[in-house]
């Protein structure tokens, strides 16, 4: 069970972000591609088990390790069940979910918070088979300050009555203090954690931060992984279970 990544390693974000436009989930994606979001999807079904909406965050131990694609084609996969579904951009430091779906990312969440834009104004309708995306905005001065705002408490609890499931993308959790305080809003984690990148240390602070967090780590999505005859990259998804 798990989730296909078809990049390669490069040392240049740029380019790194421009194949990742690539990468989003449709039906023209390979099989395989299709079957692993399907496998995680389920797995993410059974781990959050009851009625009313969803909210699941996607975070990584470090930069670079294929959140924000992740947690884009999870959104996908949830909407393609004729699911009401929105993937709301907290990265407000480095956003870059605007440019992997080829979307305006002004004015967008940072915009609402301060007042500066409607939420009309500020969510992209049906991006893909029923997604709504509210992205990032303008990059504020402070991130953390508008994420712990009560508006975006009150932002959250509008949209639980909307929608079925609730995407939010995060930055690193290592980085900055930002993934621990959704932890608030969010029902189960994804960490992402890529082949040969990821550094352990990072992930088990990562681990020991979301726990103080009182978080529930829903398991982590491997990415990046060489399959056998090398035509493309795999990953998978594993439970994480508290010892």
């Amino acid at each position: 069970m798990g989730v296909f990544d078809n990049r390669r390693t490069s040392g240049r974000s740029n380019s790194i972000e421009k194949s990742e436009t690539k990468l989003i989930l449709s039906d023209k994606s390979p099989w395989p591609v299709q079957e692993a979001y399907k496998a995680l999807r389920t797995n993410i079904t059974f781990s959050l088990p009851g009625t009313g909406c969803k909210v699941i965050a996607v975070t990584s131990a470090q930069a670079h390790d294929g959140k924000s694609t992740i947690c884009i084609n999870t959104a996908i996969s949830f909407a393609q069940l004729n699911k009401k579904v929105l993937l709301i951009e907290c990265d407000l430091r480095l956003p870059t979910v605007g440019t992997k779906l080829e979307i305006r990312s002004v004015p967008g969440l940072s915009d609402t918070l301060i007042g500066g834009a409607q939420i009309s104004e500020a969510l992209r309708r049906n991006v893909r088979n029923g997604l709504d995306v509210l992205p990032a905005g303008n990059i504020p001065p402070d991130p953390t300050w508008l994420l712990q705002s009560n508006q975006m408490k009150v932002l959250i609890q509008q949209f639980r009555k909307l929608y079925d499931y609730i995407l939010i993308d995060l930055p690193p959790v290592t980085t900055v203090a930002d993934a621990s305080i959704m932890s608030r809003y969010a029902d189960g984690f994804l960490i992402a954690v890529r082949h040969q990148i990821t550094e352990m240390p990072a992930l088990e602070d990562a681990l020991s931060q979301l726990h103080l967090a009182e978080a529930k780590v829903l398991g982590f999505v491997y990415n990046d992984v060489t399959s056998e005859g090398g035509h493309y990259y795999k990953g998978y998804y594993k439970g994480y279970y508290k010892k």
